[in-house]
């Protein structure tokens, strides 16, 4: 019994489902959450404070961001600063410059792991 070719192969290719995605297959990407805040914590000047310690966010727009833990599901739709539901609110959470100065602002805003 012969093996088949190679270019026997690649011509059954596209006809196996699913072999025509490995194909077209591009390079993995890291994906990060956006950090919300709750109607609560993003109104008036509480949204100009920092996420993580609460200080003044100053002119750093740095945005919060969320681990793939924190921000799976129904769980990116907490609010980053008191866990509560953000509902239709979308306000984005911000880091100060100390929070977010470096690569500490890779990190996820609830528990410190790198978020991608």
């Amino acid at each position: 019994m012969s093996s088949p070719s190679r270019r026997t192969l690649l011509r059954a290719l596209p006809l196996l489902p699913f072999a025509g995605l490995l194909l077209g297959a591009s390079d993995a990407q890291a994906v990060h959450y956006a950090a919300l805040l709750c109607n609560r914590c993003g109104f008036g000047n509480k949204k100009n404070n920092c996420a993580r310690c609460g200080k003044w966010i100053g002119s750093s727009r740095i945005a919060a961001r969320l681990c793939s833990t924190h921000g799976f599901g129904n769980k990116k739709n907490n609010c980053a600063v008191c866990g509560k539901w953000v509902g239709s609110s979308r306000q984005i959470a911000f880091l100060c410059n100390g929070c977010g100065f470096g690569n500490k602002k890779n990190n996820c805003v609830i528990c410190g792991k790198w978020a991608p």
